[in-house]
């Protein structure tokens, strides 16, 4: 379960408020396609199924959660780690680090997603999407291997040294 601790530190504007943009985003991300129009936080990776689905779940938490009191929320672990899947599902979607006010949140130096997908061919003893040796500064990768049968080892993403 995902550490709620950064979010109670969110300044006074309060906890209901970020339930309420987190819902916003969440129902913006399900419901595109149906006549939403696009907005400032682009879409920058679609979300998985699973994904998807536990956005569905999540949506309901979250629309609870936006009525409650800031305090009520903040004794609440369960609710606020939901909250917190939340945001990291949304930065995902969004290709972004999500703050809110009052928080002490490092900046993400390092974004890198890869997806293996398994097709017909052949991926050999050892396969990588992308190998690097070293990465010493903020750094977005995407990654996509596709590979038919393994017959050894296959890695969407392989990186020696990330400073």
């Amino acid at each position: 379960m995902p550490d709620p601790v950064t979010l109670t530190a969110v300044a006074f504007a309060g906890l209901p408020v970020v339930a309420t943009f987190l819902l916003d985003r969440v129902g913006y991300v399900l419901d595109r396609g149906r006549g939403r129009a696009e907005e400032e936080l682009p879409v920058v990776q679609e979300p998985s199924e699973q994904g998807r689905a536990e956005l569905e779940e999540l949506r309901e938490r979250l629309a609870e959660a936006a009525g409650r009191t800031d305090e009520d929320l903040r004794a609440d672990a369960e609710t606020l780690a939901a909250m917190e899947r939340a945001r990291r599902l949304l930065e995902e979607v969004h290709g972004r680090q999500i703050d809110f006010t009052g928080e002490n949140r490092p900046a993400t130096r390092h974004h890198i997603r890869s997806v293996v997908e398994l097709e017909t061919g052949d991926a050999g003893s050892d396969a990588a999407g992308v190998r690097i040796r070293r990465v010493r500064k903020a750094v977005a990768i995407e990654s996509r291997v596709t590979a038919g049968e393994v017959k050894g080892r296959l890695t969407g993403v392989e990186i020696d040294d990330l400073d």
